[in-house]
Order: structure tokens, then sequence, then C-alpha cells
């Protein structure tokens, strides 16, 4: 009955995907659905790519462990980024937002773009692919096929339906996968009600490991507010007070869906076995399990197209030269199979939900918050401080990326590496900024 349902879910999603295709004229609606969403659809696609898989599946096995602490993982980073957003939504929206390496370009030229154009298309990659991963680890259990097998075919499908439809297939899945992770969670709480929570005084101590979870705070929430997912969301917005509306109404949600999941994960503690897999096949009716699966996959889902439909504006709009053209449709849709075949590449490879995500989301924080920032607020021609931001604080993520993965340098691993890469992306800025003015002055003189 689990493949009937997830038949039926995949189906529903390509159909949107060819039904949505028809809408894709010119590159405004493939990636900005005409720039015309009301708050309601923002409010559904900002919630739905943020509460992915690592909110669901990995804040409920540290809950099981940790308690209310493991609002700390996701939940704190997310909401405190959303507020920002809702902060910086003016001035996002006062750019007329294409993409960020365009705002790089105004500011820092087009050496500078085109290494912002990198970083943001490798996160978005590694985004994905820490999805996939987590439908890997989620599905391959339940249906008895190999992890492999599992990201591929889950791979595929995202693939397909964001290839054909681009953002606005993205949107309004996210709509309809939000829905389904409601009533999942709905399910769950229904059922597990009846069983007294084992709550531990444990549980409470909200502020033990401080001083990691403050850098793993600083480290997510830097990294989602230069990361395009909501500057795109904002951007597609119809006006900014729907933009805003959306971004309250997300808060909201992000708080009672990480509640919600913790205690779940507090009440099934007693179960012999409390994984999700043993959950879906095992303790819960039949149809409150298929019910269960499809939502936790659409949590999945959700971000993951969101990241490969990202991926693949960064790489036709900012990557490829002279690829913007009469066939821009064409070219957005070979990019988004190539985002999407990337990170299923990696998927292969990596095993842990937020380790990828961390490793990911310090090289946007140290790489491109700092110059990010000052391209947003101050219309100044910086050049050189732009590129020595980046490359101090880039180049130090990366090393610190690839350490995790084998490379054997002396270097702290993440969240403890983060301030040291912001404080050479800093210096960095301030040794740029004084050369520009320096070779500003001489130009002056000579003149």
């Amino acid at each position: 009955m689990i493949f009937v349902g997830l038949f039926f879910y995949f189906t529903s999603l390509i159909f949107i995907g060819v039904y949505l295709s028809r809408k894709n004229i010119n590159f405004d609606d493939y990636f900005y659905a005409g720039r015309k969403l009301g708050g309601l659809l923002i409010f559904f696609t900002v919630t739905a790519s943020w509460f992915g898989a690592a909110s669901t599946i990995a804040t409920l096995e540290d809950a099981l462990k940790h308690g209310f602490r493991s609002i700390w993982i996701l939940g704190i980073p997310t909401i405190t980024t959303i507020f920002v957003f809702i902060c910086l939504n003016k001035k996002i929206r006062e750019t007329k937002f294409v993409s960020l390496p365009v705002l790089f370009k105004k500011t820092y030229g087009r050496t500078v773009a085109l290494l912002a154009s990198f970083l943001i298309f490798f996160y978005m990659v590694l985004l994905a692919a820490s999805q996939f991963v987590a439908w890997g680890q989620f599905v391959a259990p339940i249906l008895g096929t190999s992890q492999q097998i599992a990201i591929l075919g889950g791979a595929f499908i995202v693939i397909l339906y964001s290839y054909i439809g681009g953002y606005r297939s993205v949107v309004l899945t996210d709509g309809i996968q939000f829905f389904l992770l409601i009533a999942a969670i709905i399910c769950l709480l229904i059922f597990f009600f009846r069983i007294p929570a084992p709550f531990s005084s444990y549980d409470f101590h909200i502020f033990t490991d401080l001083h990691k979870h403050v850098l793993m705070t600083v480290s997510f929430t830097l990294a989602w507010v230069i990361s395009p997912i909501v500057w795109q969301r904002i951007a597609s917005a119809k006006s900014q007070k729907a933009s805003r509306r959306g971004l309250f109404l997300s808060i909201i949600a992000i708080i009672l869906l990480y509640s919600s999941v913790i205690f779940i994960a507090i009440s099934i503690r007693s179960l012999p076995n409390p994984s999700l897999g043993h959950l879906i096949n095992h303790a819960l009716p039949q149809t409150a399990g298929i019910l269960v699966f499809i939502g936790i996959a659409a949590a999945i889902m959700s971000t993951s197209d969101t990241a490969i439909n990202l991926g693949a504006l960064t790489l036709v709009k900012d990557i490829l030269p002279g690829s913007i053209s009469p066939q821009m449709i064409h070219y957005s849709q070979i990019s988004t199979f190539i985002t999407g075949g990337l990170a299923a590449l990696v998927a292969l490879r990596f095993d842990s939900i937020i380790k990828t995500l961390g490793l990911a989301s310090e090289i946007m924080a140290e790489g491109l918050f700092i110059p990010g920032m000052v391209a947003l607020f101050y219309k100044i021609r910086k050049p050189l401080a732009g590129l020595l931001s980046i490359l101090a604080g880039g180049g130090f993520a990366m090393l610190v990326f690839l350490n995790a993965y084998g490379l054997s340098l002396p270097l702290p691993e993440w969240p403890d590496s983060l301030p040291y890469g912001l404080l050479l992306s800093l210096t960095g800025f301030i040794i740029g900024f004084l050369l520009d003015k320096s070779i500003s002055a001489k130009k002056k003189k000579v003149q």
C-alpha cells in the first residue's frame, strides 16, 4: 500500500509540473512565477522549503535524546532567519532582485560576481544532496531497498517535476507538500497523545552546550540570510505587504511544527523501537502509516526542489555566459537537470544530514555574508574589498569542508571554525576596502 500511495503522490507532482509548464514563457515565469504570488503562497513555499529533511528526521532523532534542547539544531536558526528577512523585506524588494551575483556585480564587478555564483551553486548542490541523503535513509528501510536506489529514485522525481514546471511547480507542490506534512504531524500527535509523554528534567536543559548551539545558530542564520532561497520568494511576491504577511505566518507555523516534532519524539521514547521506519511499518495503523510516510517524504521533497531550482537559476543566469536568449526556457531546464544530477551524485557519497548542511552553511556564512550585506545596504564600488573577503572567508570555509572529508589540516571543525572564517572574511574586506580607496585616491591625483 505504501508503494501505491507513493506512486499517486509522485504522479501528482509530475502532473503539476506538466500543467504549469505552459505558463513558463520567459525568465521571470520560470524562476519567479511572474512575480505575482500572494501572501498565502509565499507562506506555503517559505515554510515548506525550510521545514525539510533536517527539520523532521534530524530534529526527531536528536529530541529522542535531548528533548527541547533540539530546538537549537534548526528551529531557532530558522525562526531567527525569517525574522531577519521581515526586517530586510523592503530593502530586498527595492533591489528588484534577479540573483545575488547580479547584486554583487553592481558593487564589486564581474570577477567577484562569478566567484559568488560558484559558491552559491556549490551550496545549492550540497543542500539538495543533504535532502537526498535524508530521503535514502528514510525511504530505504521502509521500502526494503538499498539507500543508493532510494536516493536515485527520489532524485529522479524531484528533478523531473522541477525540470518541467520550474518555480511555479516548486511553489504549488510546496503548498501541497505543506498540507501533507501537517496531516502527518497531526496524525502522529493524535495517535501518541494517548501515551503519557515520558518527560524528564533533562528535557528542559535548553542551555546545555550553549557555546556550540550559539555557533550553530549563527552559522545557519548568516548562511540562510545570504542564501537566495527567501530572496527569491520575497522577489516573487506581488507586493511588499504580501511577502511580509507570508513571512509572519511562516514564523508561527515553524514554531508550531518544531514544538510538535519534539513532543512526538518525547512521546515515542517508551516504544521498543522509536525509529520512523518502525513507527510507519508496525506501530501505526496502515492508513496512518501511509499518511505519515507521504507527509515526511513531502517535507524532504519541498526543500530539495527549492535547492535545485535556485542552483539552476545561478547556473543559467550567473555562470553560463550568454545563456539568456529566446531559448532561455530550454537552457533553464538543462540547468535544472545538471544541478539535480550533481546533487544526486554527491548524496551517494554522504551519510550525515546535519554535517553536510553545517559545512555548506559555513561556506555561505564566511564567504558571502559580509560582502553581501554591504552590497545590499551600500552603493559602493569596491572590487578588491569583495574579492579579498570572498577569497579569505570562502577559501577558509572550503578548507574546513575538505578537511571533514579527508584532507588532514590542523583546522577546527564546524561550528568552532566559524569565528575564524568570519574574522578572515572581515579582515579581507577591510584590507580590500583600504586598497580600493588608495587606488582611487592615486587615480584622482593623476587626473
